[in-house]
């Protein structure tokens, strides 16, 4: 069934595509339900598995990686529920591989496969736009054939993007190829708990309630009992054939002055560094149990992983090139507008793509450690050589 109720316009559409070909497929029936949402399940760390093997070397350490992906709770357990990260995270994995495939081998067919799978991947969740912004600019700026990768990239672009900014236009009055994220906007700059909102087109009246699961959560129990400061109901009032003009009205409502902002980032960035994921945290279910739990280490195993980088960047400067400092930019661009940005109120499920980019950052940073001791175990054993073989050793290690 066709829908273009404005709720359907709000979210992103490839997991409404995604959805309506399992419906299609199925006919709802549970068995083949299941069956198909297994091959997704599958794919999702085999293209990690994938990208694991472009970032860095060693098959050994990307079967590690692939082994902590397959196993973590937080997104094994996710795979029994209808949510956007079971789309969302199979294509990330497979839009980090294209970029790493893109700078192995800088052509503009590999460029433009990388650019397609980011757009499908923003299509899914948008937070997936920010990373993509960061890993396009920067293979563009450091490749070759600049000019065709940017035309190619900008009609694929206006390929798929155009007719979406169209159908939101017209039904929506609003140019939002990703879904139109203005309620989550007013809703996370409100201040308030719930949001409830009414929207009229054309003598059409829809009404919609919400509240984000984290509004009634303790993120920091048993320690504390600390909970969201949110309060009240906003209510929106917006007559979608007046276009922008309703939307700017209830922005300049809720403007944000520094003090709230603050205090809305500084509760946001609790939920989503602690605050369980829901609905995959199920206490009834061993899953959800485990998954409930392992929330407290993602904070600690997040700033290990930033001094173990800084320590070795540090330690190895003259060795540290600028492709190698790739992943951590992307994780920057995520943790800017995830955590920062009030775009949302945030909820633990938010943090699955932090979790796996820090299980690539730890693979990242296994394989360059491994490379720099095996580099220093081969100059050791150079020592007891022939004049010959040590000059042969160090034409295939050259000190940079």
């Amino acid at each position: 069934m066709l829908r273009d109720d404005p709720m359907t316009l709000t979210d992103p559409v490839m997991y409404q595509l995604y959805i309506s070909a399992i419906g299609k497929l199925t006919y709802g029936d549970h068995g083949l339900v299941g069956f198909y949402t297994i091959l997704l399940a599958f794919a999702m760390p085999w293209l990690w598995y994938r990208f694991f093997r472009e970032l860095q070397p060693s098959k050994d350490i990307a079967l590690v990686g692939w082994v902590a992906i397959t196993w973590l709770p937080s997104w094994l357990s996710i795979y029994g529920y209808y949510m956007q990260e079971t789309l969302m995270l199979p294509l990330m994995g497979g839009a980090l591989w294209a970029t790493w495939r893109s700078m192995r081998k800088q052509t503009v067919n590999a460029f433009v496969l990388m650019v397609f799978i980011w757009i499908i991947a923003g299509l899914t969740r948008g937070v997936c736009i920010p990373m993509a912004a960061v890993a396009a600019s920067w293979l563009w700026f450091s490749q070759p054939q600049k000019m065709t990768k940017a035309v190619y990239s900008l009609v694929l672009l206006g390929l798929i993007l155009g007719p979406l900014s169209y159908r939101s236009y017209q039904k929506m009055g609003l140019i939002a190829p990703h879904g139109v994220g203005q309620m989550n906007m007013i809703y996370a700059k409100s201040g308030k708990k719930e949001i409830q909102i009414k929207y009229s087109r054309q003598g059409a009246v829809w009404y919609y309630g919400y509240g984000s699961p984290s509004t009634g959560t303790r993120p920091l129990a048993p320690l504390s009992d600390w909970h969201t400061a949110r309060t009240g109901k906003v209510v929106v009032d917006i007559n979608i054939d007046n276009g922008s003009k309703d939307w700017e009205t209830y922005f300049e409502r809720n403007s944000l002055s520094f003090q709230k902002y603050m205090w809305l980032v500084s509760e946001n960035l609790i939920f989503l560094m602690l605050d369980p994921s829901w609905p995959d945290s199920n206490l009834d279910y061993g899953l959800g149990f485990v998954n409930y739990h392992s929330r407290w280490i993602w904070l600690p195993l997040g700033l290990l992983t930033v001094a173990l980088t800084l320590y070795t960047w540090r330690k190895n400067k003259h060795q540290f090139q600028g492709h190698q400092w790739l992943l951590a930019a992307i994780f920057t661009a995520w943790f800017v507008v995830q955590g920062f940005v009030p775009v949302s109120v945030n909820e633990g499920r938010y943090r699955k793509p932090y979790e796996g980019l820090i299980i690539a950052q730890l693979v990242l940073l296994a394989a360059y450690s491994r490379r720099l001791n095996g580099g220093r175990l081969e100059r050791a054993s150079s020592q007891n050589m022939s004049p010959a073989a040590e000059i042969a050793l160090n034409e295939d290690n050259p000190k940079e």
